[in-house]
């Protein structure tokens, strides 16, 4: 363990000496002002963890005659879990300082963890971001964040017809009335034929509610109990332009039924699947979700029930974790007024503090 003490005008410069001296796996073990006016900051790095062992364990794998990838990767994981707790120091050590080089920073800071931000996000956020008077703050927060904010806008048609989007996730995150919702949306809005086929023949009058949505907005709809009635509805609907698939929620954990369902849908050449998360999740539990149904390989999120809560920092998480984009907002029960295609404006909108909270 190597403990360095690096001293600056300012927090700012302080923690920029950190990360270019003793890189992103630096440990702040404490901070301090100095009678100057000045700061004071205590950082440590084990060289051992850093250099030495990730040497080692790539040597021992090859040595052993393993492939070098997968000791790579279970390496590559734990360095991320360390340059996570690693943010996490650093933001809150300079919080624990009350921001005392850059106290306009404070206010931005404490609303990004009532929003449940993960650290590591909001350090990224955070870094050098810093203006004497507060004047473009906000401003320049708001580019950053768009920046991370990945969004797919509305369906994108290929070649093939029709194109089939399949909503996957757990139970009880509104896959069924999102499903409504975006035929509505694509058939009212963007003028194309859609048609809706449901794979849930679980839960109690699931396929009666999609024929309900169907005669309402008089769309062909259809029930599939098994791969190859899935492929033969969509077969029946080849004169479309697109179908969405309502499938069954499973949990997480359950891998066979989850095998299951990953079955069924990959009868369907060039089906799409869009993860569907009820945004109240808490985030270590949206993470789980994220987890287990990335075996169907995702095109999108879809966030529903934004409605129900204040908090929206998960979206903001799970976006930047996974590299998916977010495709659609839900909130609210009506068809198909309680959609809308998520936008980094929106998203960055739902996500920072407004300016009457503010100190300058």
């Amino acid at each position: 363990m190597r403990v360095v003490r690096f001293t600056a005008s300012d927090m700012a410069q302080a923690m920029r000496q950190v990360r270019q001296s003793l890189g992103p796996e630096a440990i702040i073990l404490g901070t301090s002002r100095l009678p100057d006016g000045g700061v004071e900051i205590s950082a440590a790095v084990d060289e051992a963890l850093t250099g030495r062992a990730a040497q080692a364990e790539t040597v021992e794998a090859l040595n052993c005659g393993e492939p070098a990838a997968p000791a790579l990767s279970a390496l590559a994981r734990r360095m991320e879990g360390l340059a996570d707790l690693v943010s996490r120091h650093l933001v809150v050590a300079e919080a624990s300082a009350g921001f005392a080089a850059r106290p306009e920073v404070a206010p931005i800071y404490h609303h990004l963890m009532s929003q449940e931000v993960a650290p590591a996000v909001i350090n990224e956020l955070l870094a050098d971001l810093a203006a004497a008077d507060g004047r473009g703050l906000l401003a320049r927060l708001t580019i950053r964040l768009k920046k991370m904010l990945a969004v797919s806008g509305g369906p994108r048609l290929g070649g093939v017809r029709p194109a089939v989007w399949a909503l996957v996730g757990p139970t009880g995150v509104g896959k069924t009335t999102t499903a409504a919702k975006l035929a509505a949306s694509f058939a009212l809005r963007h003028r194309l034929k859609v048609g809706l086929v449901t794979v849930d023949t679980y839960r109690i009058a699931a396929a009666e509610q999609i024929k309900v949505y169907g005669r309402i907005m008089e769309l062909p709809t259809q029930v599939a109990g098994s791969a190859a009635e899935l492929a033969q509805a969509i077969e029946g609907m080849a004169g479309l332009d697109m179908v969405l698939v309502d499938t069954v929620g499973r949990s997480p954990r359950d891998e066979d039924n989850l095998e299951e369902l990953k079955a069924v849908l990959a009868g369907v050449p060039g089906l799409q699947s869009h993860l569907v998360l009820a945004c109240p999740t808490r985030d270590a539990d949206m993470l789980e979700v994220v987890q287990g149904f990335a075996r169907f390989a995702p095109r999108s999120l879809i966030f529903t029930k934004l409605d129900e809560t204040a908090t929206f920092g998960p979206i903001l998480n799970q976006i930047t974790r996974t590299g998916l984009p977010a495709s659609y907002l839900a909130f609210g029960q009506k068809v198909p007024e309680d959609l809308e295609e998520a936008t980094r404006e929106g998203l960055a909108k739902r996500l920072l503090p407004p300016r009457r909270d503010m100190d300058f």
